[in-house]
């Protein structure tokens, strides 16, 4: 299975990028696994209406959504799971047979309801606010984590 954790607009913290891109190299030992930052909404007002920024993300967004199979929104009301479910989540889709799941980090107003309509699942990194930014190295660090608990390597301590 191929998993794609999709950021919406570019981030220009280095520490965000870097720390990212350390779980997406240690990711591809255990999966077919992409990170991918699109381009960033251009809308001519720097106070932009939320819908209208929602709007823009989600024509953004569809171009990415071909050939997916199980499409998991992180959204701040989704749900959340202990480290070892979420890896039981993951393991549960690879036991399906999907051939590509796509998550995906919205922009910060979140997602417009034409792309929460497509969603298979809704996910939660924890009950504390994040910043679109910050879920980037989180979202990455918790999909090695699973893969680690999964196959049941040291870097998980219970």
């Amino acid at each position: 299975m191929r998993i794609t954790l999709l950021a919406i607009g570019k981030t220009q913290s280095k520490w965000i990028s870097e720390g990212t891109e350390v779980y997406t190299q240690r990711l591809q030992h255990y999966v077919r696994f992409d990170y991918v930052e699109t381009v960033d909404a251009k809308l001519k007002h720097s106070k932009a209406d939320p819908l209208a920024v929602q709007e823009a993300e989600a024509q953004i967004l569809e171009r990415h959504l071909n050939g997916v199979d199980h499409l998991v929104l992180l959204d701040e009301k989704g749900k959340s799971y202990s480290s070892t479910q979420f890896a039981r989540q993951i393991q549960t889709l690879q036991n399906r047979g999907l051939r590509h799941a796509l998550f995906v980090i919205g922009g910060p107003y979140g997602f417009a309801d034409r792309i929460r309509s497509k969603a298979d699942a809704f996910l939660s990194l924890g009950p504390m606010t994040f910043s679109h930014q910050m879920i980037r190295p989180f979202a990455a660090e918790q999909l090695y984590r699973a893969h680690t608990i999964l196959k049941g390597e040291p870097y998980h301590h219970e």
